[in-house]
Order: C-alpha cells, then sequence, then structure tokens
C-alpha cells in the first residue's frame, strides 16, 4: 500500500524527471481574465530558473521540468546557479530584470529567505514577474506583497519530516535514539521538516534525539557530521533523520564506513539513488523512505503560472488564494509503495498537465506563515 500523508494520492506528475515537449497550450484555468496594462508579446517572454546548481540532482529534476515548458511554447529555459550565494543571486535577477523588464519570468529558489524581499523590490521595478519555491520571510506573501510575486509554491515541509520520521521511528520499533541532520536554518523547508520530525517524536516517546545539526543540504558535510555523531554517540545511534536526501547519502556513506549498516536513514527529495536504496532494501535498514517531491512540476508549472502572467493570460490580482500561494502534493516513497514509484522514476510517462496547472494545487498556503 502507498504511504501517503493526509490520504493524498499518489501524483505521477511529481516523478516525472523528462516530459513530453509537444504539449500545446490550452488553459483552461478559472482565473484566465485578461490582465490589465501592457502585455508582454509571447515570443519575447524571458524564462529563467534559479536555484543552486545543477550539481544537485533535485535542481536537475527541476530544471527539466522548466527546460519541457519553454520547449511548449517554443522559447528557451534559462538557468542560473546562485552557487549558494545570495549576493550572487540578487545580482544576477538583478541583470536580468533591467534587460527583460516585464516580459522577465523569474522562477526562483531563494537561497535565504531573508534575500527575496529584495530580489521582489528589482522585479517590481521593471514589472517583472516572479515565482518563489520554497523560501521567503514570514509575512511576504503575494498577497501582501502585490502582482510581481505572481505566486509562492512549495512542499508541506511538515508532512514531509513528520511523514519520513514515522517511516524511521517504526522501523526501529519505536525505541531507540536519532540524530538529525538539518538543512539551511534560515530555509523555510528546513524549520518546517524539522518541526515535523520534532511531532512524529512527540508520538513515539521511547526514542530520544540525541543530536541535531545543519549540515547545509551538503551531502559532504552530511557525511563529516555523521563521521563526528558516531565518534561521539557510538552504537547510542539506532537511527538517522535528514532535512533531505544528499545529506542522507552523506549519512548512509559514513554509517557504512563504520560498518553500521543495520541503523536506518530517511530524507526528502525522490532522488532515484535514493529510491533504488530503498528497493534493494529490506525496509528496516540502510535508507528506508524519503518524501518524493515535485521537481519536475515545480520547474515547469512555475513558468507556466508566470508565463501566462506575463503574456496576460492570468489576472494575478483577481487569483484565488490558492493560486497565489500553494503546497503540492506530500508523498512518502517506502518499500511497501516503492515498486511503483521506481518505475515511474526510471521510465516517466508525459504527465505534466500544461492544459490545466492548477490541477498540481494542494492545499492553500496559511496567510499566517
Amino acid at each position: 500500500m502507498n504511504t501517503i500523508i493526509r490520504g493524498r494520492k499518489l501524483a505521477i506528475l511529481l516523478l516525472a524527471s523528462c516530459v513530453s515537449t509537444s504539449s500545446i497550450l490550452a488553459f483552461s484555468s478559472p482565473a484566465q481574465a485578461a490582465h490589465g496594462g501592457a502585455n508582454c508579446a509571447k515570443d519575447k517572454v524571458y524564462l529563467v530558473q534559479s536555484g543552486r546548481g545543477l550539481e544537485n540532482p533535485y535542481y536537475a529534476f527541476v530544471n527539466k521540468g522548466a527546460e519541457a515548458f519553454a520547449n511548449s511554447v517554443n522559447l528557451k529555459s534559462n538557468w542560473i546557479s546562485s552557487e549558494g550565494d545570495s549576493q550572487k543571486q540578487l545580482s544576477q535577477i538583478t541583470s536580468i530584470v533591467n534587460e527583460h523588464k516585464n516580459c522577465a519570468v523569474i522562477n526562483v529558489d531563494p537561497n535565504e529567505s531573508a534575500i527575496l524581499p529584495a530580489i521582489l523590490d528589482v522585479a517590481k521595478a521593471k514589472g517583472a514577474h516572479v515565482i518563489v519555491q520554497w523560501n521567503r520571510p514570514k509575512g511576504v506573501t503575494p498577497k501582501v506583497y502585490g502582482d510581481t510575486f505572481v505566486a509562492f509554491m512549495s512542499e508541506n515541509g511538515y508532512n514531509q519530516g513528520y511523514g519520513s520520521a514515522i517511516a524511521l521511528l517504526k522501523a526501529m520499533g519505536g525505541k531507540g535514539s536519532i540524530v538529525a541532520l538539518q538543512g539551511i536554518l534560515d530555509n523555510v523547508p528546513a524549520q518546517t521538516r524539522y518541526a515535523g520530525l520534532k511531532a512524529a517524536l512527540k508520538e513515539y516517546p521511547k526514542v530520544k534525539l540525541l543530536a541535531q545539526q545543519t549540515a547545509n543540504w551538503d551531502q559532504n558535510e552530511a557525511q563529516k557530521l555523521t563521521q563526528t555523531f558516531l565518534t561521539k554517540y557510538g552504537k547510542k545511534i539506532t537511527g538517522v533523520w535528514t532535512a533531505n536526501d544528499s545529506m542522507g547519502l552523506g549519512a548512509l556513506a559514513a554509517l557504512k564506513a563504520k560498518k553500521r549498516t543495520e541503523v536506518p536513514v530517511v530524507g526528502t527529495d525522490g532522488l532515484t539513488q535514493v529510491l533504488k536504496l530503498i528497493a534493494a532494501g529490506n525496509g528496516k535498514s540502510g535508507f528506508i523512505a524519503t518524501s518524493v517531491p515535485g521537481g519536475a512540476v515545480q520547474g515547469a508549472i512555475g513558468l507556466a503560472i508566470g508565463y501566462q502572467a506575463a503574456i496576460g493570460t492570468h489576472n494575478v490580482a483577481t487569483a484565488k488564494a490558492e493560486y497565489r500561494a500553494f503546497y503540492l502534493k506530500t508523498n512518502i516513497a517506502t518499500k511497501a509503495n516503492i515498486t511503483a514509484t521506481l518505475a515511474l522514476a526510471e521510465n516517466p510517462v508525459p504527465a505534466l498537465n500544461f492544459t490545466d496547472i492548477w490541477s498540481v494545487v494542494g492545499d492553500a498556503v496559511p496567510e499566517n506563515l
């Protein structure tokens, strides 16, 4: 049986790492009223995807989705890498919006939440369109900021952290001790996923959290940190929770080096490498679970929403609340559902729906977050 958060059905489109590039846009959103004011000609729209770097497998999925959408409207998707440098990201985006003005569509994962207001300000000055993934300061919402901030799209990090933690704690038999590897602490996903872990731990009082520390989403940092934890706590560690799959792989490497292959590890990202490890394992040790987010969906649909706003077929000002800030659907991959999950990841179907881009919407993000 599938492991599902709040009864959400496993969405095939979340796993598509490559999609058809021949889709014809026939948008059928209820929010299609023409946008007032000057719009950009379709062939002049400049599509940009901004993230930390394509060496990260998750961003490679995002980029594939972005390229698929761009191809569907006979445009090019332009990837810019911040390389973990917030000021570099701001400088890159400033240069782009100064050149392309209201034709610029920026689908951005801010390196840090704190940099977003500056990104929005430079975009607003030139009439550019910004779609934000994952990170934003509390209170900086599309509704509050205005039409430049076209939409905020994320995963419910709390559900991800909680779901992967429950899988871990069950595999441990509801007892033992774990260590936790967090992402960049200023990132909303890191904060909410860790909150989900803490909630799960309350349900399993016989499991102790020995230590938690950030490894900055990085595999090498995670391996070193896990080595440090193993030196300090030794056999006390009977489980490892990580906030993303890259850090989970780093933790797994450290465990293997210490011949602690009986220790279960969980993460988030649904990387193909991790899905294969789950499939090959016994569901109780090694990598046993991951939350499967929609990287391809975020790249493709993020740009699609911005494209509609730029050409005037999506009226941002009158859009429903759930179209301005929303969560995608949360899915946890475990040994129980891995066969179907891995098959889709290895041989994806043309699953991105460009005729109804709002079909990916799960829950609206509360305005107070």
